[in-house]
């Protein structure tokens, strides 16, 4: 099934779900409570607001698009949680390991590629 979506609903839904990631991670990793979901949605927006940026109007190349709203997302749960670095690294690798789970049941049952639209893998059909 191949679901069209608008690009605010897109970037809506992305932040949504990348907010989702951060959550669960902070909670399961950080044991951060209570759970942190402004924050998680104010990482999570920067990030994708700035990932857009690069990749749709700047058209900046993939590897700078992606790795500047990573970095930007670890700095900001850094400045907000106050882990140390192997916290952080352990947070955002299991943060990472949901983002790629989510994409690939988003693509599989939507069409959705917008989490990482260089990879459109497919679980079903």
């Amino acid at each position: 099934m191949n679901i069209a979506l608008s690009f605010p609903v897109g970037i809506l839904i992305s932040i949504l779900l990348m907010a989702t990631t951060i959550v669960v991670s902070a909670g399961l990793v950080l044991r951060i409570r209570p759970l942190p979901y402004w924050q998680a949605l104010l990482i999570a927006a920067v990030a994708n607001l700035l990932g857009k940026l690069f990749v749709s109007v700047l058209h900046w190349p993939g590897v700078v698009s992606y790795s500047l709203p990573t970095v930007v997302q670890l700095y900001l749960s850094y400045v907000f949680f106050k882990p140390s670095v192997s916290k952080l690294l352990l947070y955002w690798i299991s943060g990472f390991a949901l983002y790629l789970v989510i994409h690939l049941l988003i693509t599989s049952l939507f069409g959705w590629t917008f989490m990482f639209p260089f990879w459109a893998p497919r679980l079903l059909g």
